[in-house]
């Protein structure tokens, strides 16, 4: 007689967790678990109004527990299953690589990521993000190298399954004597093995060397500031994109120097609304010879072309699953 009550609260339970699952994934707020309870309920009142188990369905819609404290602990308890069956795989794969990666968030902390790709019996792969360790202090080669021994210690990583290590080209990751990858080299402790620049970064660095991108770039930024971060510049600069039906965008892009490659789409937007940026600096008396100068307009489109050519190739090679062979053939397709 209990089976009944007993399959719909646990049913409940599944539910509550799969909702807090898509709050999570989608970075919401835990205390939406409680408007998303309420806007079911009202939601259906409506479709299931002519039902004639209505009674029953919202009913059990208003057993879901989706407060705030229950949202946090189904979230804790989902972090804690995911972070046992990467430890799980970790212990019972073959060898392991580690991909190393790091950067600096919005409040100016420098932040190392970590990502591990599996190898299993069955040659079967897997890969997952590992950690994320905060640089509070120096983000030298040896700084980097304590955070992560200090990691692989409390962990417990098996560091002997260790096949290769792969950075993003930063000097203090590997610096000859005193970077990162030499000094794990050093110790012991870690085994042989291979080292490689990030196939993302690579192209990146290759290509910042061969192209002279700062008077494009320290131009066209400049111009599109002098537009975009004024408020009242901006305003008339939108009206005149309206009242020409010619042109393909409403607004420009601000340049974020935070990758090369992301100098793309900036460039992109401001080759395509040349005409209109030079007739509005016209109208408001700025100089513009620079603008109609044939050579610079050449190397503006010549920027332009390779850096969105660039940005397609990055996106080919990012994602989960890709091996050493589909990221050659993908370079080489281009």
């Amino acid at each position: 007689m209990f089976t009944r009550p007993a399959k719909q609260s646990k049913a409940a339970t599944i539910a509550s967790f799969k909702i807090s699952h898509i709050l999570a994934k989608h970075k919401k707020p835990f205390e939406d678990g409680s408007v998303m309870k309420e806007a079911s309920i009202e939601a259906g009142k409506t479709l299931f109004g002519d039902f004639k188990n209505k009674t029953e369905i919202m009913s059990a819609i208003r057993e879901l527990q989706l407060s705030r404290p229950t949202v946090t602990r189904r979230i804790e308890v989902m972090s804690q299953d995911i972070a046992d069956k990467l430890k799980h795989n970790i212990m019972e794969c073959t060898y392991f690589s580690l991909q190393f990666d790091e950067s600096t968030d919005m409040t100016d902390t420098a932040q190392l990521c970590i990502f591990i790709r599996m190898v299993f019996n069955d040659m079967s792969a897997n890969e997952e993000f590992l950690t994320i360790i905060p640089l509070k202090g120096k983000t030298r080669g040896e700084d980097i190298y304590e955070v992560f021994f200090s990691f692989v210690k409390n962990y417990e990583l098996p560091i002997y399954k260790l096949v290769c290590i792969i950075t993003d080209g930063a000097p203090a990751l590997t610096g000859n004597k005193n970077g990162f990858v030499a000094l794990c080299r050093v110790n012991e402790e870690f085994p042989s093995f291979f080292s490689f620049h990030c196939i993302i970064n690579y192209q990146q660095v290759l290509c910042s060397k061969v192209l002279s991108t700062e008077e494009i770039m320290g131009i066209a930024t400049k111009i599109v500031n002098s537009i975009r971060a004024r408020s009242l510049q901006r305003r008339l600069f939108q009206l005149q994109l309206e009242d020409r039906e010619s042109a393909e965008h409403t607004d420009l892009v601000l340049h974020t120097d935070l990758r090369w490659l992301s100098r793309g789409k900036f460039l992109q937007r401001f080759q395509e609304l040349l005409p209109e940026i030079t007739a509005f600096l016209d109208e408001r008396g700025d100089n513009t010879q620079i603008l109609k100068n044939e050579k610079w307009l050449t190397d503006l489109a010549f920027l332009t072309d390779i850096t969105m050519h660039l940005n397609i190739v990055n996106l080919e090679l990012q994602g989960k699953g890709k091996t050493i062979i589909e990221m050659i053939s993908a370079v080489n397709a281009k």
